[in-house]
């Protein structure tokens, strides 16, 4: 048997091998709350698919993830009625941080554009004010995402107690 066709028959019994096993634990479920569970797991396969512990891009795939199903619970269950904006404020935030990593992204001519640079020593260090000024290309892209990331980090850390409640 050659290799490929017997790397080929591993694959397939490990893929098994795994499917049998998520059955079983599926099948072991003794109430409706754990089998909600699962369900609630699968629905984030989607977004963990594709996951990588190495780059932080991942990470803020799975908060754009989370914050659009808490906005869709709360919008339709009229938990909250003015306050989900502050969701679609951090849900732009992700995009402008993501926007450098995905190529399924696509900005909004006005993020295209310039971007206030006078406040930019606030964001970046000198070293990489000194490296994107050499890159005009990327100049104002970086400051974009550098301003963004700040403020998703303090909005949340302001807003995530009460955001939704």
């Amino acid at each position: 048997m050659n290799s490929k066709l017997k790397n080929k028959l591993s694959k397939k019994s490990r893929l098994n091998k795994i499917k049998q096993q998520l059955c079983n634990r599926i099948n072991q479920c003794k109430s409706l709350k754990e089998l909600e569970g699962w369900k609630r797991t699968f629905s984030y396969h989607p977004v963990l698919k594709d996951d990588q512990d190495w780059d932080y891009d991942f990470f803020f795939d799975l908060i754009e993830f989370k914050l659009k199903r808490m906005k869709e619970y709360f919008h339709t269950h009229n938990i909250v009625v003015d306050e989900y904006i502050y969701g679609d404020i951090c849900n732009k935030l992700v995009n402008i941080l993501n926007a450098g990593y995905r190529t399924d992204i696509i900005l909004d001519e006005d993020l295209i554009t310039k971007v206030n640079d006078r406040n930019k020593n606030r964001f970046l260090n000198e070293y990489e004010i000194n490296f994107i000024s050499k890159c005009p290309k990327y100049y104002y892209a970086t400051i974009r995402e550098a301003k963004a990331k700040s403020l998703f980090w303090k909005y949340l850390q302001h807003k995530i107690e009460w955001l939704w409640d």
